[in-house]
């Protein structure tokens, strides 16, 4: 079975994109931070990371971009993924309800123009847009929601608050496949 770094947990759009290449069996190594997924591939620990490289409202990911230069890891596939992202909660949650909102940094921007519209909603920096539903149902604070993939709200029991958040309803993110 093939092991496949990503960094984030089941439910992310890394874990998506590489479902999507390797197939449902994979073996999904989970990852603190991009570091970390670099790392489980140099070590032996995966045989393959799938890291995300370019967002079309973000354009470039500067973190991933960095690591991928300085690790000297072998580029073997690209794929595009749609993201869809959603403002999700707490079951039974309203908007009215929510005043912190947490996600991955690259997910937050692309949200501006929700922020901007709703500036009272304090921004919180999770490690990736799954973790940070879990987080929130674990929680079970009605003030809390998070900015995940509509899979990731199912997956960890969440309710959908707000449907295509996103600042381009034709959002995507480029990963790429790399190894030794």
């Amino acid at each position: 079975m093939i092991r496949v770094a990503i960094q984030g947990v089941r439910g992310s759009y890394s874990e998506e994109a590489a479902t999507n290449i390797f197939g449902e069996d994979t073996s999904i190594v989970e990852c603190s931070n991009f570091e970390a997924t670099f790392a489980a591939v140099r070590e032996g620990n995966a045989d393959h990371a799938v890291i995300p490289i370019e967002n079309k409202i973000v354009g470039r990911i500067a973190a991933t971009s960095k690591l991928l230069r300085t690790n000297r890891n072998r580029v073997i596939e690209k794929l595009p993924i749609r993201v869809r992202h959603v403002l999700a909660g707490v079951p039974y949650a309203s908007f009215e309800d929510v005043v912190s909102v947490r996600s991955h940094i690259e997910a937050l921007k692309q949200c501006r123009r929700f922020f901007t519209k709703h500036p009272n909603i304090r921004q919180v920096v999770g490690a990736d847009t799954a973790s940070s539903i879990r987080n929130v149902v674990r929680d079970g604070d009605e003030s809390n929601a998070a900015i995940c993939s509509r899979r990731a709200a199912e997956l960890y029991g969440a309710d959908i608050i707000l449907e295509t958040i996103a600042d381009d309803v034709d959002n995507w993110t480029v990963f790429y496949v790399i190894g030794n």
